[in-house]
């Protein structure tokens, strides 16, 4: 008998009319995997450019997105999935070269099925924990190894962060801030900057009304050690301007472009590091995971939908209207 469930279905490429709330049928785990009914399940920007439509990246339809996610493990199809049988499970979403919610259905729906292997045991946890656990792995995880993996940020170096009040940019500002970095943060939101000030961040700019270079240079010594730039064209030439000789520069996207200007000259004549860092690994998670569970760490969680809101919790992201992570509360 076929088992159906409830999720938002997208069914076409493009705006935000293409995702609707939808019966379908439930997935089956293969062999290796486990299903698990979903509890909570975060939003990110790539729920959004999923939607749109990714350049080079083929998904049959319709598709379900969504990478972050906790639930209650329900079947399993190997001995490693029978020990996980009613756990409370945090899905890594690096599943082999794909992820989670792009190459592979996710977590926008009532049930998911995922590697045994990429189950991660949660501590036994009230309602309120299930969106600290499930703002963890995407943003959070690429956070941590972007800056201490790549960047090698160490205690009482300046860190400059551009794109500060999203998912990534907030867990950047929060875990840097707990590592006793110096934390220059730039957003165009003075309500949101005031957000991050409350958070510990040393030092806010203004991008809409502040002369970003000047307020940097006025705040360090001829540059700040590391610079966390995701968004690209726009800010890329600034960041190479911003950072100090022997300088990094570490980039995990480019949100407003891939080709950003490069003025070779800084990069030499500074003796810049270029970084790139790519998603997380699994210990990264760990790091994150732990840090969450001894209380050391609080993840922002900006809003809780129901599922069957999403449309409002999809549109409370694309709109920048969050501070950190949207979760969608599933059960």
């Amino acid at each position: 008998m076929t088992k159906l469930m409830r999720a938002a279905v997208i069914r076409a490429w493009g705006g935000p009319d293409q995702l609707t709330l939808d019966q379908v049928e439930r997935p089956a785990p293969p062999p290796g995997w486990i299903g698990a009914r979903v509890e909570a399940c975060a939003l990110n920007h790539l729920d959004i450019h999923v939607r749109n439509g990714l350049p080079g990246v083929r998904l049959r339809l319709p598709h379900v997105s969504g990478g972050d996610v906790v639930g209650i493990v329900e079947e399993a199809t190997d001995e490693t999935g029978e020990r996980l049988l009613g756990e409370r499970v945090l899905l890594d979403p690096m599943i082999g070269r794909g992820i989670l919610g792009e190459h592979h259905w996710g977590g926008l729906a009532e049930y998911v099925v995922a590697p045994a292997d990429n189950a991660i045991r949660l501590p036994a946890a009230n309602g309120a924990d299930l969106a600290r656990y499930a703002a963890l792995p995407i943003a959070y995880g690429t956070a941590q190894r972007m800056l201490f993996t790549r960047a090698r940020l160490r205690r009482g170096e300046n860190v400059l962060l551009f794109g500060a009040t999203g998912g990534v940019g907030v867990a950047c500002a929060q875990l840097a801030v707990r590592a006793g970095a110096r934390v220059i943060a730039c957003s165009r939101s003075p309500a949101k900057l005031a957000r991050l000030r409350a958070l510990g961040v040393a030092e806010t700019i203004d991008a809409d009304t502040d002369d970003i270079l000047s307020r940097v240079l006025d705040l360090t010594d001829g540059g700040v050690d590391v610079v966390v730039d995701y968004q690209g064209k726009d800010t890329w030439p600034l960041s190479l301007r911003c950072a100090r000789r022997e300088g990094r520069i570490v980039t995990c996207g480019a949100t407003t472009g891939y080709e950003a200007l490069t003025d070779l000259r800084y990069v030499w004549s500074r003796q810049l590091d270029i970084l790139g860092s790519n998603a997380w690994r699994r210990q990264d998670l760990h790091t994150v995971l732990d840090l969450v569970t001894t209380d050391a760490l609080e993840p922002a969680v900006h809003a809780h939908f129901s599922l069957s809101r999403v449309a409002e919790a999809v549109a409370e992201l694309e709109e920048r209207r969050a501070f950190g992570k949207v979760v969608v509360r599933v059960a």
